[in-house]
């Protein structure tokens, strides 16, 4: 095999990429993009982007990015972003997501629980210095991990108290080098309500054009030396080193923009049988599942204001995800996406003048495309259990701190005590009568969609004993179960004689995953084997990206840059590059009655009037717009600059017809959405009145 993938650098073409694809490392924009970059209008250099303006941009909770947009610390990133800390925030007294929050000086902003951001120190390639030691190494993964892990130990000497990582692509022959701070003190500044925030729901949701203003303020604290620590009364506000520039003097369409943030993970590689498998065999069970779900909640919601404060972060994460897939699999029909991918792979093979070679690689895709068919109705089952068991939040809950229950009656002492905490932050935000129905709907569907051989074994003992009754075997086991709410939970704590072994939930928690593992065990072999082919597959393709690779996203910082464009569909339709406030009244008049619409008089009232400031343009206000670079899910909050680095939107989204984006890009069809700056500060100074941050944030 070695001896075959060595040919195959000899004997295939170089197949190229167009320069704005891409999610960038940021220590390659000098050699691969640079000119590219300047051609399209970027008018600072991009030492400037690498080496300062990096250091503004901030990765947030591992899962969204942020930025320094002051010299104290004041942070910009996305509503929806920071939404399960204004919901943590939110009481029956508070209600922070109907009427939004801010506060009108330090004193009062709110300390935010498991908030974690981190900004980068060094960003550096590193490659000479890996590749050189890596010479005469074995290629064996473990192996060559250990010398990169032995370089990492020599920069963690160098910046003590910071995390240092070095990611390495390229099958080891790349290797960036990233040293990054951390932050725990966190704090709400202020965030609109959510009918402006999110306005359009999940009925706009991923589409374009969008009216959504989808921002949230925060601020950093730190010890009065300096230090990062957790929250203390007596922490001040921390002062970046490189904050950036808010700029409210707008763009036109073709102008340059970048983004800069922290993406998640695509797979731009995938095989047409991977995204068959995620068509047929992984999304499915997650739409089900989540969809059945949501719609459960939202009738619950929509009757009870403390319930939607409970569960408003919740319905919100899942239903972004479910639409997303449901997208996903509508594009991969719509575009043929399999099919193009057969295609790209038969021209693979085409290219391959040896016959050894091109033999190899097909044999890779039919040993691959022979896993993923057998695996797939242990995986779809697999799927199912992992959507039910989070979903269901009791035996979720189970199957996570529930487990330590027999150590910690044995133990008592700091176990019992944190084991408390946990109980008491998890139902927090638990309905006993929210998850019950949500249980019964969830079972059914183990019940109706699995076979006989791959369901648990209590749906046997619910056809004899119950008659197959989900419902009654549902209420009896929240009935009887002290798991079923946090004081049965607590009280069965305090009693030395209960015997959590016992309990049903407990029981038909424990049933459900030995059936997972069970499920995991049939396929756990069939996997190591696609995977190691996928993985031996993709290594030769490799040689194929030469000057413009850049690989998968994986949570590290990458700039993405492209202009600001319309939206041309293939109907001859064009879809405007931007919305405007005229566009969200609008909106909100046409979809009277859906709560997805509905608008904050005030705001109204400011339409009215037609009192924009200094953000207004001809008569109207801009809300969102979009431009054709290349972000998937974690850009979420990532600041969107002009040519100067100047900051001018905030990614929010991307619009439906690139729902495929993770495993392909197309420059004609794929949009990132933008909040436009002057819409969050018009919400900022005119709405709510806060006009310390317009002043912190415009010096002004």
């Amino acid at each position: 095999m070695k001896r075959i993938i060595i040919l195959l650098l000899l004997v295939c073409p170089v197949l190229m990429l167009r320069a704005d694809e891409g999610m960038w490392l940021l220590s390659r924009l000098k050699q691969h993009n640079e000119a590219q970059m300047k051609k399209l209008g970027l008018k600072i250099p991009v030492e400037y982007i690498v080496d300062s303006l990096s250091r503004a941009i901030i990765s947030y909770n591992g899962s969204g990015t942020a930025s320094f947009i002051s010299k104290d610390g004041l942070l910009l990133t996305n509503y929806h972003c920071a939404y399960a800390a204004i919901q943590q925030s939110s009481s029956d007294e508070h209600n922070y997501i109907r009427d939004g929050f801010w506060a009108m000086n330090q004193g009062e902003e709110i300390p935010l629980k498991g908030v974690d951001i981190s900004i980068n120190r060094v960003i550096k390639d590193i490659s000479e210095e890996v590749n050189a030691k890596l010479v005469g190494v074995k290629p064996e993964h473990s192996t060559r991990f250990g010398v990169v892990n032995g370089i990492a130990e020599k920069y963690r000497k160098q910046y003590p108290g910071m995390k240092v990582t070095v990611k390495s692509y390229r099958d080891y022959t790349l290797h960036v080098l990233y040293v990054t701070r951390s932050f725990q003190d966190v704090r709400l500044v202020g965030a609109p309500p959510f009918a402006i925030a999110k306005f359009g729901g999940e009925t706009d949701n991923w589409t374009w054009p969008r009216h959504g203003c989808d921002f949230a303020y925060l601020r950093v604290y730190v010890s009065k030396d300096g230090k990062s620590t957790g929250y203390h009364a007596d922490n001040v506000p921390y002062h970046p080193e490189v904050y950036l520039k808010v700029s409210a003097e707008g763009y036109e369409k073709g102008d340059y923009a970048m983004s800069i943030g922290y993406p998640g993970f695509t797979e731009r590689d995938a095989t047409s049988m991977q995204i068959w498998e995620r068509q047929n065999v992984l999304n499915p069970p997650l739409i089900k599942v989540r969809t059945t779900r949501q719609e459960i909640l939202q009738k619950f919601t929509r009757e009870d204001e403390s319930l939607r404060i409970k569960y408003a972060e919740k319905f919100a994460s899942s239903a972004n995800y479910c639409k997303n897939s449901i997208g996903v699999n509508q594009w991969i029909e719509d575009l043929d996406v399999c099919k193009k991918k057969v295609e790209q792979e038969q021209e693979f093979l085409n290219s391959c003048e040896n016959d050894s070679v091109r033999q190899a690689y097909a044999g890779m895709l039919q040993t691959m495309e022979k896993g993923i068919k057998e695996m797939a109705r242990y995986r779809l089952a697999l799927g199912y259990y992992v959507e039910i068991r989070n979903g269901c939040e009791m035996l979720n809950f189970i199957s996570g701190f529930g487990r330590s229950v027999p150590h910690v009656m044995k133990e008592k002492g700091a176990s019992m005590r944190n084991f408390v905490v946990n109980v008491k932050m998890y139902y927090k935000d638990y309905s006993e009568k929210v998850d019950r129905a949500v249980t019964k709907a969830l079972l059914k569907l183990i019940q109706d969609d699995l076979d006989a051989d791959l369901q648990p074994n209590f749906i046997e003992a619910l056809k004899a004993d119950y008659n197959g009754d989900i419902d009654r075997f549902v209420d009896k086991m929240y009935e009887q179960s002290a798991f079923a709410s946090e004081e049965r939970l607590l009280a069965a704590l305090e009693n030395p004689n209960w015997k959590v072994e016992d309990d049903f939930a407990y029981k038909i928690a424990g049933q459900m995953e030995k059936k997972d593992r069970e499920i995991f065990a049939l396929v756990s072999k069939k996997l190591d084997v696609v995977r190691r082919t996928q993985y031996q597959y993709n290594k030769g393709r490799l040689n194929f990206h030469q000057e413009d690779y850049y690989p998968d996203a994986d949570k590290t910082i990458r700039l993405s840059y492209g202009t600001i464009c319309d939206l041309p569909l293939g109907n001859g339709t064009v879809k405007p590059y931007q919305t405007r406030l005229s566009g969200v009244i609008a909106k909100a008049d046409v979809n009277m009655g859906n709560p997805d619409f509905d608008l904050p008089e005030k705001l109204r009232t400011l339409w009215e009037s037609k009192d924009f400031g200094r953000y207004g343009e001809n008569g109207d206000l801009p809300a969102d717009f979009i431009m054709n670079g290349d972000v998937t899910g974690g850009n979420s909050g990532s600041p969107l600059l002009n040519a100067k680095g100047e900051l001018i939107g905030l990614v929010f989204d991307c619009n439906w017809e690139s729902m495929t984006r993770d495993f392909n890009f197309d420059q004609d069809l794929h949009r990132v959405i933008c909040l436009d700056v002057r819409y969050l500060l018009f919400i900022t100074e005119k709405y709510a009145r806060v006009n310390y941050i317009i002043a912190e944030i415009l010096g002004k």
